[in-house]
């Protein structure tokens, strides 16, 4: 919020009707800013997010690691058995 004695430059500079929509404008834009600021608890909740996020990409990860080596240990069992023959 604008102090009163900057409001009274600005009156001074622009005129008053052109100070009093600069001002409504910079009031608007301060409490847009405000409301989209993060709050602690904002930013916590979405650290917990991500983490859980985190956890189930790495836990899907090691499933289908897991499951390539299974796949590739048959298929090299089977290649020697193949050869064996």
């Amino acid at each position: 919020m604008l102090l009163f004695d900057d409001g009274k430059k600005l009156e001074k500079a622009v005129g008053e009707e052109a100070a009093k929509t600069i001002v409504e404008v910079l009031e608007r834009f301060d409490e847009s800013q405000r409301s989209a600021s993060a709050s602690k608890g904002d930013l916590r909740e979405t650290e917990l997010r991500l983490l859980k996020e985190i956890q189930q990409a790495k836990a899907e990860t090691i499933k289908w690691v897991a499951g390539i080596i299974t796949a590739q240990t048959v298929a090299i069992i089977a290649a020697i058995i193949a050869l064996m023959k």
